[in-house]
């Protein structure tokens, strides 16, 4: 019996055992004790969160650190951001005030959500402690930081090396602020509170002075303090700036236009401990409209009422700008100008890889701009200036014209067709809806900039041969009566960068133009172009061309200076296939093999290659009728050597020409290739191919015994110009 009962009495004891497990934590040590297993405190440390906000800021508790202590003491924790839940309100900024953000963790030992509450504090501006805070940063903004590279860093590299092509040609370049609307200045900032720990601050209390250069001395502005944190800086009694000091926001007095002025910006001594240096700039003052965001670009456009909504929409719909000057890289795409610009496709695109015949699917649904559009075109009289401080406009996403075949076999107006691409980023003239000159012409400067085209030299055609990517944008058009001078310029990957457009004049001075599509510029009508110190390297067909429009007796001028012009084709590159000059090409590469073989040269290099660096030709697409023709007219001069094909009685060497042409014609024969290079006095020397052999003009056959000195300029050229009926070629001459 003693046997059984101690029996019982065990599993009356493993009975009541079981039932203690049962109802205890899942905890087997404070179940065996016997005790009861408490939360004592979890808390967050405040060092480890930000709790001061201003409206609108995103919540940050990234670094935050919590404490989970237990009745037994080796059980604490020390949680962070991945074991913890936060939660708040998704307006919690929305509005000032005090505000809860909830903490929680689900407890492993009480198996339970244990919760904490951090208040939070929003307010308009930022709270500072009753004692200054600790300055721990203050910096230039990093757009300053990079205008001041790029300064330093203008024509360092050597033509050809890798750096060169994205420098800038003149360094040494004022920084530009516009007077139209506020400039900002907002140093990178970050100060020390008892409390908070780390604050970055965009916006805070600062000291700010300027100065105005007079008479090459920089004189110190008298202030006016205004309401809130406004004050007023006078020059005498002029009023040259209102500057909110806490926003760090400038704007410039319309008597300020002209003016050299320097800021220098110090947190204050009533907030803040700092004893470092001013944040200093100085920069010129012109009457402009200050641009941050690719939307603000949308006040360079006058003409299209288009952009009335997108103005609108950003406040834009009253300002009358005269310039724009840049604060930032900026960046364009479809969804910055007006929808009405774009075609929207309903079907997949297939492009197809002309070389390797690998094909790529454009999924429907994608957006194409229209032919002749001009996302940014200004008319009229009054002058306009763009200052890039060195920044960037980057139109690499905006989307490409449709080829013929992406919306139909048919065809659609809006598509390129055979002539390409017609449209551009940027058009300014006085009327495009008239031929009348008025009397005051438009002038537009474009300075210190850098611009990034959508076009890439592919071999993409759609299902009908058209090149796809001969759809990118022009990058600028001066047209009907307008000036356009553009002056320190980078820019790559355009369809064609620049372009005189009928009656215009383009001057471009310091200009670095590479990978266009096309060419580098081109010249329609009875337009001016001119390049002075300047680089133009690599496009898929002549780097320049210039028509003339015979029926409407406009012919251009084009004018090359101290300019390195550079692209080396063979003639058999997809741009030449695609407009059908293949067969031309071999008859021009031909007759430069017959000048090396009359040992006078060659404009094809030992690699089969020409350097094209200019064309004349009538306008039109047709070279075959173009090159038959002798109606052309217009002059292209590269450092003084090219070819003056205007009609007049002084112009005695194209007389000649003229004169053999006619004779041929009437003779019912192929109109003769004609051969100019200039001799050391300047004057040009011309042969011509009869058929048989090379002669002079006179017709005399060509023999060094006779012709000394016209072998003598062929030998010692570096640029020769072919002349065949409408059509003038001026190459690289290679000996």
């Amino acid at each position: 019996m003693k046997t059984a009962r101690k029996f019982s009495k065990l599993i009356a004891v493993i009975a009541i055992f079981a039932m203690v497990l049962s109802f205890a934590s899942c905890d087997l040590i404070n179940g065996l004790l016997g005790g009861s297993l408490e939360l004592v405190s979890f808390t967050v440390d405040k060092t480890s969160v930000k709790t001061n906000y201003l409206i609108g800021e995103a919540i940050d508790f990234s670094g935050i650190k919590a404490t989970v202590r237990y009745s037994d003491e080796s059980l604490n924790t020390v949680y962070t951001y991945d074991d913890l839940t936060i939660s708040y309100a998704d307006d919690i900024t929305a509005t000032e005030g005090e505000k809860d953000v909830t903490v929680s963790f689900q407890d492993p030992h009480l198996n339970v959500e244990q919760k904490t509450v951090v208040k939070i504090k929003v307010t308009a501006e930022p709270v500072i402690s009753d004692d200054p805070m600790i300055v721990t940063q203050f910096e230039q903004p990093d757009s300053l930081t990079a205008f001041y590279s790029a300064n330093a860093s203008a024509g360092a590299s050597e033509y050809g090396s890798a750096a060169f092509a994205g420098e800038f040609a003149v360094g040494n370049v004022a920084y530009v602020i516009g007077n139209d609307n506020a400039f900002k200045l907002n140093p990178k900032f970050t100060a020390l509170d008892s409390s908070d720990g780390v604050l970055a601050l965009e916006n805070f209390y600062s000291v700010v002075k300027i100065s105005a250069k007079v008479d090459g001395e920089y004189v110190v502005l008298t202030t006016t303090a205004g309401e809130g944190n406004s004050v007023a800086y006078y020059n005498g009694e002029t009023l040259i700036a209102t500057v909110d000091t806490y926003k760090g926001e400038y704007l410039f007095s319309a008597d300020a236009a002209g003016l050299t002025v320097k800021i220098e910006v110090l947190p204050s001594e009533e907030y803040f401990i700092y004893d470092g240096n001013a944040v200093v700039l100085e920069a010129n003052v012109i009457k402009a409209f200050n641009v941050y965001e690719a939307t603000d670009l949308a006040v360079i456009d006058n003409y299209n009422e288009a952009w009335a909504e997108i103005k609108t929409a950003n406040g834009l719909a009253d300002v009358v700008a005269s310039g724009i000057v840049l604060h930032a890289d900026i960046k364009i795409t479809a969804n910055d100008v007006p929808a009405s610009f774009f075609l929207t496709t309903d079907k997949e695109v297939v492009y197809t890889n002309s070389v390797t015949n690998e094909q790529i699917t454009i999924p429907a649904g994608t957006k194409y701009y229209k032919d002749w559009s001009h996302a940014y075109h200004r008319v009229g009289a009054d002058d306009f200036v763009i200052e890039g401080n060195l920044f960037t406009i980057d139109a690499s996403d905006f989307p490409l014209i449709a080829s013929p075949a992406v919306f139909g076999l048919d065809g659609n107006e809006d598509d390129y067709g055979s002539d390409f691409s017609n449209a551009t980023l940027f058009k300014f003239d006085t009327d495009p809806d008239s031929d009348v000159k008025p009397e005051d012409i438009a002038l537009v400067n474009i300075n210190n900039i850098a611009l990034i085209g959508n076009t890439g030299r592919d071999n993409l055609v759609d299902s009908k041969g058209n090149l796809a990517s001969a759809g990118g944008l022009i990058l600028m058009k001066s047209s009907y009566y307008t000036t356009v001078t553009v002056d320190n310029v980078i820019n790559n990957s355009f369809f064609i960068a620049y372009f005189a457009d009928c009656h215009a004049t383009l001057n471009a001075y310091n200009v670095k133009c590479y990978d266009s599509y096309q060419n580098a510029a081109m010249v329609w009508g009875d337009s001016f172009l001119t390049f002075d110190d300047s680089y133009l390297n690599g496009s898929g067909g002549p780097v320049i061309i210039a028509q003339s429009v015979v029926d409407q007796n406009r012919h251009p001028v084009l004018t090359v200076n101290n300019t390195k012009v550079e692209t080396h084709v063979t003639g058999g590159e997809i741009w030449f296939t695609s407009i059908n000059v293949n067969a031309i090409v071999s008859s021009i590469t031909a007759l430069g093999n017959g000048l090396q073989s009359a040992g006078l040269g060659n404009f094809v290099d030992s690699n089969g290659e020409m350097n094209i660096k200019g064309l004349l030709m009538r306008d039109g697409t047709d070279a075959a009728v173009v090159i038959g023709g002798v109606d052309a007219q217009g002059s292209m001069f590269f450092d003084g050597k090219g070819i003056d094909r205007t009609q007049s009685a002084e112009n005695v060497n194209w007389a000649y020409i003229m004169q053999i042409n006619q004779y041929a014609m009437s003779a019912g024969s192929q109109l003769p290739p004609f051969f100019t290079v200039y001799d050391a006095s300047g004057a040009p020397q011309t042969i011509y191919f009869n058929g048989t052999t090379f002669v002079d003009l006179a017709g005399n056959a060509l023999s060094l015994a006779t012709h000394a000195a016209l072998c003598q300029a062929f030998a010692t050229a570096d640029t020769i110009t072919l002349t065949q009926g409408g059509i003038s070629i001026t190459f690289d001459f290679y000996h």
